[in-house]
């Protein structure tokens, strides 16, 4: 990852991934395995079923100050890629990401390979773009897709610092770079209608003693192809509080991790088809929508209230991020990492640095010490998570007590509430297509990663909702 690095230089790189995960297991199938071809009911105006909290079963569109009504769509199951033993695009090493285009053709970045997989709406292998390297076009540290309006296709690349821009046809175009010394994306780039990217974004410098200072707040920053950045919105932050920096080292390798809370505020967005862009950032049930400027143009409420935070429940969060870091995992994650590498005279680098043994155990023992010494808030955020499909529906995950899975809602942005997935159904997906396409990334029976597409198959009839 570190290249042709001239002898004391030190590159510091912003990680927003947890970096101790492993890839999705079996046991943690977004999907829930509620795919099967079981005539659900269907997520539709006339076929929606009323259950759990409420209901009278009628409109699908309803207020959103409606009681929690369950709806659990029907989906077709289209095809999965991923295979243990095949060709070499489709023996994923990690898949990074994935995305569809405006045809429901499906982008895979499998980032071991240093390479983007296009699958055809049928399911059918097209191509590979770009592979392993360091010259134009080419990838290092590939961690995110990016689908523009007009068919270009971005990669953001860690390795290079920026943005590698392909055509639709998988020619590269030119690299897009991202100033290190200025705000640094610390979550998925999403593309805007202008071709513009928006993203929570952090600027973060070092004392020369190499200590991390960053500044205080929660902006989200528009990323230009041209290389310039602004301030996009300033999302609600709480009153600063004091935090503690851990640092390790191993080798040439030093990594600073700001402490981290559990139950953090939530910063998820999402752009809509007009430019508009749902974001939540508070702790109660808000969802708020930003015109295509940042401007605040209005507001999604429902009664869903906050949770106090016991002893009990700090406990049991405790307890359940010990035991992922100690089953493989990366226990819950944590704050702001930072790491800097200083590369000897004449040294050459590849791949990710965080991949040695000896970075992953001082990150481990980071994480172990971290945890034990949790701050916790008052009451738990009532949203953890938030996406928009490509119908413009608003898929609100709600927060649950640890060990639990949350509720999931879909909205629409001029307030009508369809209604809530059920905790062992639909998930939200990696990614949304057009037409009802979702893709999941799991692993099947066999610990094989691989990427299963279905649709859901009354979104047509949803979109007409009166």
């Amino acid at each position: 990852m570190t290249g042709d690095v001239p002898a004391g230089t030190r590159l510091n790189y912003l990680h927003s991934r947890n970096l101790l995960a492993p890839p999705p297991s079996k046991e943690q199938n977004p999907m829930r395995r509620s795919h099967s071809h079981v005539a659900h009911a269907v997520l539709a105006p006339v076929l929606l079923s009323a259950a759990a909290c409420g209901g009278d079963g009628g409109s699908a569109a309803r207020g959103l100050d409606s009681p929690d009504v369950t709806i659990s769509p029907a989906t077709d199951t289209l095809y999965a890629v991923g295979v243990l033993d095949g060709a070499d695009w489709e023996m994923f090493g990690r898949v990074a990401d994935v995305a569809f285009d405006a045809d429901g053709t499906l982008l895979i970045l499998d980032s071991d390979a240093g390479h983007v997989v296009v699958i055809d709406p049928a399911g059918a292998f097209v191509r590979t773009i770009s592979n392993k390297g360091e010259g134009p076009g080419e990838l290092r540290f590939p961690a995110s897709l990016i689908v523009f309006r007009d068919g270009r296709i971005g990669v953001r690349d860690m390795g290079n610092r920026g943005i590698a821009l392909f055509d639709r046809e998988g020619e590269f175009l030119e690299d897009v770079g991202i100033d290190p010394e200025g705000a640094v994306p610390s979550g998925r780039l999403r593309a805007m209608p202008d071709h513009s990217l928006i993203a929570p974004a952090r600027q973060i410098s070092f004392s020369p003693e190499g200590t991390m200072d960053r500044e205080e707040g929660r902006p989200i920053t528009r990323f230009r192809l041209d290389g310039s950045t602004d301030l996009f919105h300033a999302a609600w932050a709480p009153p600063p509080r004091e935090t503690r920096t851990d640092e390790a080292e191993t080798g040439n390798i030093r990594i600073q991790m700001e402490a981290g809370e559990a139950f953090p505020l939530p910063l998820a967005l999402g752009v809509l088809s007009d430019g508009r862009v749902a974001i939540a950032d508070s702790v109660g049930y808000r969802v708020k929508l930003l015109d295509a400027a940042g401007g605040l143009v209005s507001t999604l409420e429902r009664p869903v209230p906050p949770v106090a935070v016991t002893p009990a429940i700090a406990e049991a969060e405790r307890e359940r991020r010990l035991a992922s870091l100690e089953s493989g995992g990366g226990g819950g994650g944590g704050g702001i990492m930072t790491l800097s590498i200083t590369a000897a005279a004449g040294a050459r680098g590849g791949g990710n640095p965080m991949d040695s043994e000896g970075m992953r155990e001082a990150l481990r023992r980071m994480r172990e010490d971290q945890i034990r010494d949790l701050a916790f808030p008052e009451e738990m955020p009532v949203i953890t998570n938030l996406a928009v499909d490509w119908s413009d529906r608003i898929w609100v995950q709600r927060s649950a007590l640890p060990g639990e899975t949350g509720t999931i809602d879909i909205l629409s942005a001029d307030g009508r509430y369809f209604g809530s997935l059920p905790t062992d159904g639909l998930r939200i997906p990696r990614a949304f297509g057009p037409g009802g396409l979702l893709a999941y990334v799991e692993r099947d029976d066999l610990d094989i990663q691989r990427v299963l597409v279905v649709r859901l198959m009354a979104d047509e009839r949803l979109e007409g909702a009166p």
